[in-house]
């Protein structure tokens, strides 16, 4: 019985680690070795395909209860649902999201390759796809991808520069994985424990010392990628200034405080020293159409005396559509973006009919908008091309993707005042981090509350604001042009690798017979 019960509890418990400890804010980024290395040996171990499913199943709840369970915040302290059903609604979701897990541990479960080496690379496969599939499908939640817990000091960050962050994923789990065949004693404890002497576990046989070279040249590819420039410097320096208004969710959206809004953003623009000065996500909640025609000629005039441009988050309308999105007023012509990748449930309401239940219960301001075009113009300010991407779009390599090689430098303006002090803002710094070294681009992050931050092009957190305080972040920056091998070829190639896993699992589960 209590060899039934380790397993289960073991994924579950160590889900939970690999997602607390691996990624911000505690950042220990080897830790999600050990987390997939215990995870590869319990499906290794799987007796059925059902038990792989279900380790699968409870590492991911484990997973993502520990790493993204802040959601209840916005669902309860600013979506006015009650407690107890924001947390049910925010348990639903984290199932939902482990049944990628679960299929990836049922499919490795299923395949098993007996060859050690055939069977992480299966792993990998499997899980590195399941993945993928969890970014795409049903809009998608990118968030929590592993290859981003290697942002910015991990051994394997440069592989991004390649094959973005689902091939850093698929490096480490590929690792972890052979991990297991160089590590006996987590396959069999009881029998390392029997012998008493530690040292005869790391006794080798052809196949872990091939791991064990496998691992060792991981590493060396890994860590000499992260030394390599993909691009160059382009264009003159430019001075930024990145306001953070700390404007309170709670009061965001009350017409009394409007005014009171519209005064201290005036007030940061007076400030800012700089030639580009970019204010957060709806840093006017209300769509343009009704913020004082005069007011915003005051911000333009205020932004040509300083010979400077504005990026402003604010609702835009069109058509008797709104849109989440960007505009740009000063000494350029006027540009806007509007926001392509919505969140469901924040920024729209899916399914009605299915959740009315869910949406009696919630509600949240502004949470009708239309998607932009998937495509859209770069901004053209101050001599640099500007790949703008607001609130979770970042989130997605995908979405950004979409602005290079254009861009000179990337634009994140956010709001992530939504999830209060729960680890939310460090995981969204994180993922600009893993964004800045895939594309080899400066990244620029304007955030209501925090954390407003400038990211070079290696992914480093060069300044940054402390979270929950109003201030302007001043630097000089300078745009970057040319192409990582990712911006040049997209995640196709990890996806192929991945299906030639998947492949390999197939044909020897077949071999074997079902």
């Amino acid at each position: 019985m209590i060899a039934r019960l380790w397993a289960p509890v073991a994924a579950a418990t160590v889900g939970a680690l690999t997602a607390w400890l691996g990624f911000a804010p505690i950042g220990w980024w080897w830790f999600p070795f050990i987390g997939f290395a215990v995870l590869a040996a319990l499906i290794g171990r799987a007796p059925t395909v059902k038990h792989g499913a279900m380790i699968g199943f409870l590492f991911g709840l484990g997973y993502f209860l520990a790493g993204v369970a802040w959601v209840r915040i916005s669902l309860n302290e600013f979506g006015g649902m009650p407690l107890p059903m924001a947390w049910l609604a925010a348990f639903l979701f984290c199932a939902f999201l482990s049944l990628y897990p679960m299929l990836a541990g049922a499919f490795s479960a299923w395949a098993k390759p007996k060859h050690p080496l055939f069977f992480a690379f299966v792993f990998a496969s499997a899980w590195t796809f399941a993945e993928y599939l969890r970014a795409h499908l049903f809009t998608g939640f990118e968030w929590l991808s592993v290859g981003v817990s290697q942002a910015p000091l991990g051994l394997m960050k440069g592989v991004a520069a390649l094959f973005g962050s689902f091939g850093v994923t698929f490096v480490v789990v590929l690792f972890a994985a052979l991990l297991t065949r160089i590590l006996p004693w987590i396959l069999k404890p009881d029998a390392s424990i029997r012998r008493g002497i530690f040292w005869r576990a790391f006794r080798l046989d052809l196949r872990s010392e091939l791991a064990l070279a496998g691992l060792i040249a991981l590493v060396a590819i890994g860590y000499a990628i992260g030394d390599l420039s993909f691009s160059e410097a382009t264009g003159s320096p430019v001075k930024v200034s990145l306001l953070q208004g700390n404007v309170a969710q709670s009061m965001k959206w009350e017409p009394e405080k409007f005014a009171d809004t519209l005064v201290l953003y005036e007030r940061l623009i007076e400030r800012a020293k700089g030639e580009l000065i970019i204010l957060p996500e709806t840093a006017f909640p209300a769509p343009l159409s009704r913020i004082p025609p005069e007011y915003i000629a005051r911000l333009e005039a205020t932004a040509k005396a300083k010979n400077a441009n504005l990026v402003i988050g604010v609702p835009l309308q069109e058509q008797g559509k709104f849109y989440n999105g960007a505009i740009s007023l000063g000494v350029d012509p006027a540009q806007q973006y509007q926001k392509a990748h919505l969140v469901p449930f924040g920024e729209y309401m899916p399914l009605r009919g299915l959740l009315g239940w869910f949406y009696a219960n919630l509600t949240i301001p502004m949470s009708d908008f239309s998607s932009g075009d998937v495509v859209q113009p770069v901004m053209k300010l101050n001599g640099q091309s500007l790949g703008i991407s607001i609130c979770y779009e970042d989130a997605f390599a995908r979405d950004v993707y979409r602005t290079l090689p254009d861009a000179t430098l990337l634009v994140n303006i956010s709001n992530d005042a939504w999830f209060g002090k729960s680890a939310a803002a460090e995981q969204h710094l994180q993922l600009s981090q893993m964004r800045a070294i895939e594309f080899a681009r400066p990244m620029l992050r304007a955030n209501n509350t925090g954390i407003t931050a400038v990211i070079d092009e290696k992914g480093r957190v060069t300044q940054r604001l402390e979270p929950f305080t109003e201030g302007i972040l001043e630097t000089t920056v300078r745009g970057r042009k040319g192409y990582t091998p990712y911006i040049a070829w997209g995640d196709l190639p990890i996806l192929l690798i991945c299906l030639a896993g998947i492949g390999i699992g197939l044909g020897q589960r077949l071999r074997r017979g079902s």
